[in-house]
């Protein structure tokens, strides 16, 4: 168990962060998915990969997580919309023009909903493949592929639409 945990935990929180930006919240579910791993480790069957077992675990505790809170605070906004996603590091370097890109990145990303900002993480910083996005998220294939097209067209239609606006300053 504890190998488990020190070899996924920090993907499982950057998965975490990619769905709700609460660091705490993110925390807590990790410890409570290994918690009941632990508890019900003698009726627990985990078939092939432990690694997708574990992201669909904690995927389904965060959403689940946020549904109470959604009924119990709904009418407040608690979540500022900048600390909603996170972006991996790109590289290790931080230079100004990595900084910017990444920035832009982060509020191209800002306008996904949760679940197309988890489909990007799941398939572009984690490297799933589709079915094991779909196995992860408890959704169809082609609902993963659907989720993806969409997001990436958002984030074109974003990076167009800024593209257009420079190009008009600069006339």
């Amino acid at each position: 168990m504890e190998a488990l945990y020190v070899k996924y935990s920090q993907q499982l929180f950057r998965l975490g962060m990619s769905i709700n930006g609460n660091r705490s919240l993110v925390k807590d579910c990790i410890h409570e998915v290994f918690f009941k791993i632990w508890q019900y480790r003698h009726t627990v069957k985990v078939s092939g990969n432990a690694k997708l077992y574990l992201f669909k675990c904690l995927s389904n505790k965060i959403h689940k997580e946020v549904g109470k809170d959604k009924k119990r605070y709904g009418h407040l906004n608690l979540m500022p919309q900048d600390q909603r996603f996170i972006v991996p590091d790109l590289e290790n370097d931080t230079s100004p023009a990595d900084d910017k890109k990444r920035k832009d990145l982060m509020e191209a990303l800002s306008i996904l909903s949760s679940r197309q900002h988890e489909v990007i993480h799941l398939l572009y910083y984690e490297n799933h493949s589709y079915e094991d996005v779909a196995k992860i998220m408890g959704i169809n294939v082609q609902s993963v592929y659907t989720l993806a097209w969409k997001a990436i067209a958002n984030l074109k239609k974003r990076f167009t639409l800024v593209g257009l606006i420079l190009l008009s300053l600069i006339s």
